[in-house]
């Protein structure tokens, strides 16, 4: 098997990039106590829907199966993205602010991390938007 390689430092002259502030690198992971966890066991079906209240009709606004719950929760953050850009303003705020909402989408990692289903729900004046990320097992090769 592979042997994790060591954690190099950098230097403080050197701009961080996205990936030095939110996480280490991946290779670090024995340096600073982190098990990997091996091949991911589960994937994670993403699906938006749109449910119009008047009379009860059901659209699909697209689906996608994600190798983790951060994949999920990118995609589920394009498809709102997406759906807010063709509503009326006052009708994409819900959407929007969701978008910037990042404790929701912490909470969203947590739950979809912990094998539990996650939708987010949006409605406006006629029609209820459904974004839901789901795990399901993965398939042996």
């Amino acid at each position: 098997m592979n042997e994790p390689r060591p954690f190099r430092e950098r230097h403080v002259s050197e701009p961080p990039c996205h990936q030095d502030v939110h996480r280490p690198p991946r290779d670090a992971t024995a340096t600073i106590g982190i098990r990997p966890l091996g091949p991911a066991t589960r994937l994670y079906r993403c699906q938006a829907v749109a449910h119009t209240s008047d009379d009860g009709r059901i659209f699909p606004l697209g689906a996608h199966t994600a190798g983790s719950p951060r994949l999920a929760l990118r995609w589920l953050r394009q498809r709102a993205r997406h759906i807010g850009d063709q509503l009326d303003p006052p009708a994409a705020r819900p959407l929007l602010a969701w978008l910037h909402d990042h404790q929701a989408h912490e909470h969203a990692l947590a739950v979809l991390a912990s094998g539990t289903p996650y939708t987010h729900t949006v409605y406006d004046d006629t029609t209820r938007y459904l974004l839901t990320a789901r795990p399901i097992p993965r398939p042996h090769p």
